[in-house]
């Protein structure tokens, strides 16, 4: 077995063998190599393994984030809620164990050469010591009827009260061109709103113009208006009848007129429509009030694991970190123009 960096001149190997492992996930798509290279300019290390006859076996895509505040590090992957290794199908369980081996401690040996701070792995696989593992973010899985009708019937009754508010109220949606700039502007608006509320630096209009050029087959724009104003939006995105809303906002006037609902119902709705067979909810901390909302939906909670390899003395969580804690506290009360326009060089370092 050989690990090599993947360059431009093997994407036909990576992309053949993605296709044929049924572990990847969209966080292994080379996309996400160019969307965040020329969004925010990182280095990327995509890792393929292959067998003695150089057929490609495994593969694990890393992201090496710079940052000021939280320390370089090597991701797999920064952003979204998976990486990690996708194995070809036809390896045994034993085959699988020793590739995923070898392929981290390549990404071990990388992060030592690039002075990385922490190695971090997400997905759905679980690394052993000396990776620390936290198990604090829970995602959560909807299987998909095969007509609006019949999922609408599966729905706890306390959700479908709350869609016939939502109709009653006369929220209108909008499914769309991830492309068009008055939609994604409308998009990059509430979500950078909603983050600024949370306490949290937003990706700015760039990335979201990279991410949405980048992925455009597998991707939609979802707009709920309530009087006219936009006061829910996200970017749902298909892979293998996988359906899920990676980045969503919503403002404070979505709550009273159930926005966030919604656009959930939008795309649990434009899944099936699509022919998905799950809705993914995404990550939420376990017991949180996000959680909750995605558990009234009726879905399985499926246990993600976030391995982190601590590569210097001083390198501990961001969010352990009180310094940061306070910045967070203290970004809620930004002028909305000032998170807007600082928060891009920020948000780049924080590979959440």
């Amino acid at each position: 077995m050989s690990v090599l960096v993947c360059g431009e001149n093997r994407r036909a190997d990576w992309d053949d063998l993605v296709a044929h492992c049924a572990d990847a996930t969209f966080g292994h798509l080379w996309q996400w190599r160019e969307v965040v290279g020329s969004g925010y300019g990182f280095d990327s290390f995509y890792l393929l393994a292959q067998d003695g006859h150089g057929r490609p076996i495994a593969a694990a895509p890393f992201i090496f984030v710079r940052s000021l505040l939280y320390g370089n590090e090597l991701v797999s992957m920064p952003y979204i809620d998976y990486g990690g290794v996708c194995h070809a199908d036809w390896l045994d369980s034993a085959e699988r164990d020793a590739t995923r081996a070898e392929l981290i401690a390549h990404a071990r040996e990388l992060a030592g050469k690039l002075r990385a701070k922490r190695l971090h792995v997400r997905s759905l696989q679980q690394l052993e010591a000396p990776f620390e593992v936290s198990t604090e973010k829970v995602t959560q899985h909807l299987a998909l009827a095969s007509t609006v009708e019949e999922q609408l019937r599966r729905l706890p009754s306390e959700r479908r009260n709350r869609l016939k508010r939502v109709e009653k109220l006369k929220l209108s949606v909008e499914v769309g061109d991830p492309t068009d700039p008055v939609a994604l502007a409308d998009f990059c608006a509430t979500y950078s709103e909603n983050q600024r509320d949370l306490g949290s630096p937003t990706h700015g209009r760039r990335f979201f113009s990279q991410f949405a050029s980048g992925l455009r087959d597998r991707l939609s724009l979802i707009r709920v208006r309530s009087g006219g104003r936009v006061v829910a939006a996200g970017l749902a995105m298909n892979f293998r009848g996988w359906m899920t809303l990676p980045y969503t906002g919503a403002t404070a006037e979505a709550r009273p007129v159930y926005g966030t609902n919604a656009l959930y119902w939008a795309g649990i709705r434009h899944g099936i429509e699509s022919g998905c067979h799950t809705f993914d909810f995404g990550r939420s901390t376990l017991g949180s009030g996000i959680f909750e909302f995605k558990r009234q939906w009726g879905p399985t909670p499926v246990q993600p694991y976030w391995s982190t390899l601590y590569l210097s003395p001083r390198a501990a969580a961001p969010r352990q970190r009180k310094s940061l804690q306070t910045i967070s506290r203290l970004w809620r009360y930004l002028p909305l123009g000032v998170a807007r326009t600082v928060g891009p060089g920020l948000r780049r370092g924080i590979s959440n």
